[in-house]
């Protein structure tokens, strides 16, 4: 495998993984107490956006070099790696979403309640 699928394949497997890891590590953080737990899941969900994000922002960066330069390297047909930089943003784009979605509870309402 070569550096250019390594880095096509990243964003297209990285944004569903770092969502399982956020929806896992939010799991195991349920039965804790609020305080430190509350705070932990806001940082894990911001970290969790930031790396989405910048899974995306690979993507859209190989699309373009893609655009750029007619035969990309390592002899790769310009078609796959046109789909394969697609199919990343519209992953990363999509996981963003469902990690904005679940990250608002966290950041909107407090689960402490005295």
């Amino acid at each position: 495998m070569t550096k250019r699928d390594t880095l096509l394949w990243t964003p297209i497997l990285g944004a569903p993984f770092i969502w399982f890891l956020t929806l896992l590590t939010n799991f195991a953080l349920a039965p804790l107490p609020c305080g430190k737990a509350e705070m932990i899941r806001r940082v894990v969900s911001a970290i969790a956006l930031v790396l989405t994000a910048s899974m995306g922002a690979l993507a859209v960066s190989l699309w373009r070099r893609n655009r750029v330069s007619e035969l990309p390297a390592a002899g790769a047909p310009a078609e796959r790696v046109r789909a394969m930089s697609v199919a990343g943003v519209a992953l990363s784009a999509s996981f963003l979403l469902v990690l904005v979605a679940q990250a608002m509870p966290d950041f909107l309402i407090s689960g402490c309640q005295s």
